[in-house]
């Protein structure tokens, strides 16, 4: 992998809200649900839009570049499933030496295909401790979800909740 790439692996994984389900709680008060997060087998695109970058020069993210991204879901009980998502940037930054992409303020959509349903996710801050944004729906098991969500990075992957409404 190029250095350039290797830059922009670093700054998707800061990014991206890649989780595996550990334990679900039930409250009266909502639904909490926390994930850890696995990184293998992970896909990346990055789409370079125009202008585009220079080979061999670090890259500068342009309005309407965009991050794919898809990860394997795994739970404590070895069911699988999928994140799948897509980051556009909305605000021209040099790539992040490290973990804050958000200096280009992306946009992101993704969704969580679990054993008993999807979750659909929105991002709107992805910094270099953590990500953060809103459970905007989900089917199965998770018809007509709402709440939030916090990814918190460490230095194995991220601990993620995600905190559903009554």
């Amino acid at each position: 992998m190029s250095t350039r790439f290797a830059v922009l692996a670093a700054a998707v994984v800061a990014a991206a809200v890649v989780a595996v389900p550990v334990l679900a709680d039930t409250s009266p008060d909502g639904k909490t649900i926390t994930f850890k997060e696995l990184n293998k087998g992970s896909r990346f695109e990055y789409v370079d839009n125009p202008p585009k970058n220079k080979p061999r020069v670090r890259p500068k993210f342009s309005v309407g570049d965009e991050f794919v991204i898809g990860n394997p879901l795994q739970d404590s009980q070895g069911s699988d499933g999928d994140l799948r998502a897509t980051c556009t940037v909305t605000k021209a930054a040099l790539a992040p030496n490290g973990n804050n992409i958000n200096v280009t303020h992306p946009i992101c959509v993704g969704g969580f295909t679990l054993r008993d349903g999807t979750l659909f996710a929105n991002v709107t801050d992805a910094g270099a401790k953590g990500t953060h944004g809103a459970i905007t729906g989900g089917t199965g098991a998770y018809a007509g979800a709402r709440g939030t969500f916090d990814s918190v990075n460490t230095k194995t992957g991220s601990n993620d909740t995600i905190t559903l409404l009554p």
